[in-house]
């Protein structure tokens, strides 16, 4: 079971797409990504994982 707890900032981002989009919904999309990835990474090494990891939560510049 995936566990995922969606912060406002999540919720808004969606809703600057989709107006009258539901929390629900939101939460339904992100859990089934989140299925998605994990089947995905499921054969990569270890330090592979680690590096996605780091590259998506690195500060970014801009």
């Amino acid at each position: 079971m995936i566990n995922v707890s969606l912060s406002g900032r999540a919720l808004a981002a969606a809703r600057s797409v989709d107006p009258l989009v539901s929390p629900a919904a939101v939460h339904a999309a992100v859990e089934i990504a989140v299925a998605e990835q994990l089947r995905e990474v499921a054969t990569w090494p270890a330090e592979r994982i680690r590096a996605k990891a780091d590259a998506i939560t690195a500060p970014q510049s801009g």
